[in-house]
């Protein structure tokens, strides 16, 4: 097969510049200006090759405090922007940032159709109110809690998960469902839905001397340093094994005064907890019939602890707990009410739409280097790029209730989510903390196999069991149906979603880096050259038997597949071939456009 050269792939060295997430603490002092600079340098090559489709008509206005922030920022220190996206790009990335689809044929074109000028705005809604955006989101939450079969068994993971998605999809407060994780219980069981939420305490289970017992302590510990990575944006995992003085004044300014006892003290809050796995049985129980947290028990996965006495104690005020209380609904509370709180979700949920945290990575906050108004030493500066933008987005979805959706769609309506990834001009690395463009990224493992089955119309069909009560579900059409990565049970899929970062949730976050395996994979992969043969079923096989000329062939297949019309000379190119011989032609043309740059990425 051959490859169009219009619009052109992109090389193998650019693709290895495609912007990570640094996991270890000692990357975070220059995180933000290396997070900078790879993203500056993957979006100026992409978007310098990205075929031109028009510009947008729309006129850039200020539309939340979004706009006000950012842009007020660009006017203050001169810095030129980008214009906003026209509709086959802003309808292309809406649909993947929502729903991590690609739009079909029959909502790309009735959105470009349409002349009234709320439509963005209307998209936006009906794609928060979606089962896609169910799925989507659901999936890559079960990502970020490591939601996974190999510790706590897989009925529970899926009881987890189906509760998950079920508070999603009603835009349950997200206090509310991080509280009711923190706190949840299973007397008897783990794989019943009315415990389901206890699955995510139950994921940092730490075995003893088997692997059915618990180094309480140690477990304790764990759900500490995972919670605060997650809904505080705070690494705490160096001060589990030493003291911050000495060792993190190169690294994070905000733990160089904590102490290993700061965080046997947040961890005191769980040390009534018990998590116990039942032998042979596919499930847990967790109970609050513990006595305590022990500074002098054996540790199986720090070093040894130094004994001392704690009170249970919140980090970050130095609020201690009523000891006449249960402990877990205080930390709950602590954590929930807690600015940091609302300012980390923000930040995480940013990330997903800008493709850069206001703070890099996103649970690398140095709380030492927040304020404005009290800076740190020099040489060190304010860590969040825009300090007032971070304060007032928190604040906004604190105040509104911490509904997920509302948060989104702020994000989404704004203009400068709606910036295109072009820009007119020089541009300068110095302008990427402004925002002043939209910045690109490489789909995802899911999305990637989600746009292969919707353009090519060949879905998924993986079969799901409910391993309690061992009933057949419903088969898996999209890899965000699925409630862990198990479920992809086809080896040329498993295959395709490993090499493009897919998390094992065990024991590694998702890998976004580009590499020359995804360009290899892609051009080799069954999982992509059997879907454009003109055979079962798929879009090829359909338009090459239809009434339909060659020229709404090549039409239907470039906006089918990169959401965009053809040039000109990509379309008289494509026609020729498909002239020659019309059914290689077009699977030639559709395994071209799957390997094509604007299939590739997000922009």
């Amino acid at each position: 097969m051959v490859a169009l050269s219009a619009g052109g792939m992109l090389s193998a060295q650019e693709q290895e510049k495609t912007p990570g997430v640094a996991r270890f603490p000692e990357e975070h002092a220059e995180e933000n200006a290396n997070a900078d600079k790879q993203v500056s340098e993957i979006t100026q090559s992409v978007a310098s090759k990205l075929p031109n489709t028009g510009a947008s008509e729309l006129k850039l206005v200020h539309r939340n405090l979004i706009d006000e922030r950012l842009f007020g920022a660009m006017t203050r220190d001169k810095i030129p922007h980008a214009k906003l996206s026209n509709d086959y790009e802003f309808v292309r990335r809406i649909y993947l940032d929502m729903t991590g689809r690609i739009p079909t044929l029959e909502q790309l074109t009735s959105f470009v159709e349409d002349e009234q000028l709320d439509k963005r705005d209307r998209l936006i809604d009906e794609l928060l109110a979606s089962q896609a955006w169910v799925d989507h989101w659901g999936y890559w939450y079960g990502d970020l809690v490591r939601n996974c079969a190999n510790r706590i068994g897989n009925a529970s993971t899926k009881h987890f998960d189906a509760w998950l998605r079920q508070n999603l999809k009603e835009d349950r407060p997200y206090n509310e469902i991080v509280t009711e994780m923190l706190t949840a219980t299973a007397p008897n069981t783990g794989w019943l839905p009315d415990v389901a939420p206890s699955g995510y305490l139950a994921r940092w289970h730490v075995a003893g001397d088997t692997m059915y017992s618990d180094r309480y302590e140690d477990t304790a510990d764990e759900v500490i340093v995972q919670s605060s990575r997650v809904f505080l944006g705070i690494n705490y995992q160096c001060i589990s094994c030493h003291e911050g003085k000495g060792f993190l004044e190169k690294v994070d300014l905000g733990l160089v005064p904590k102490k290993r006892s700061d965080l046997w003290a947040m961890s005191a809050f769980f040390g009534q907890m018990r998590v116990r796995i039942i032998p042979f049985q596919d499930r847990f129980a967790i109970t609050e019939d513990g006595t305590g947290y022990d500074t002098t028990s054996a540790s199986s996965v720090r070093l040894e602890r130094e004994g001392g006495e704690v009170a249970p104690t919140f980090m970050l005020t130095g609020e201690k707990a009523d000891p006449d209380e249960a402990l877990r609904p205080q930390f709950a509370r602590m954590l929930t009410s807690h600015p940091q709180f609302a300012k980390a979700t923000v930040n995480l949920i940013w990330k997903q739409f800008f493709g850069l945290g206001i703070v890099e990575p996103v649970d690398g906050f140095d709380m030492a280097r927040q304020d404005p108004n009290n800076p740190p030493p020099a040489p060190w500066t304010i860590q969040p790029r825009n300090p007032e933008l971070l304060a007032a987005l928190a604040e906004d979805f604190a105040t509104s209730g911490y509904h997920l959706k509302k948060l989104m769609r702020t994000i989404a309506r704004s203009s400068a989510y709606q910036l295109s990834a072009r820009f007119d001009g020089e541009w300068r690395e110095s302008y990427t903390p402004y925002f002043a463009r939209h910045y690109v990224r490489v789909l995802s493992a899911e999305q990637m196999h989600d746009a292969i089955v919707e353009a090519t119309q060949v879905y998924g069909n993986y079969q799901q069991r409910d391993m309690l009560y061992e009933t057949r579900l419903p088969n898996i059409r999209f890899a965000t149906e699925a409630s862990t990565p198990e479920n992809i049970n086809n080896g040329q899929a498993k295959d395709l979603m490993r090499t493009f970062g897919q998390s094992n949730r065990e024991q590694s976050d998702r890998k976004s880096e580009g590499s020359i395996l995804q360009a290899v994979t892609l051009m080799n992969s069954a999982f992509v050259t059997r879907r454009v043969q003109a055979s079962g079923g798929s879009r090829v096989e359909r338009l090459v038997n239809s009434d339909k000329d060659n020229a709404a062939i090549v039409e239907e297949l470039y906006l089918g597949t990169l959401s965009r019309p053809p040039l000109a000379e990509e379309k008289k190119l494509a026609i020729g071939w498909l002239e020659e011989n019309r059914k290689q032609g077009a699977e030639d043309l559709h395994w071209a456009l799957l390997n094509k740059l604007d299939f590739v990425f997000n922009y």
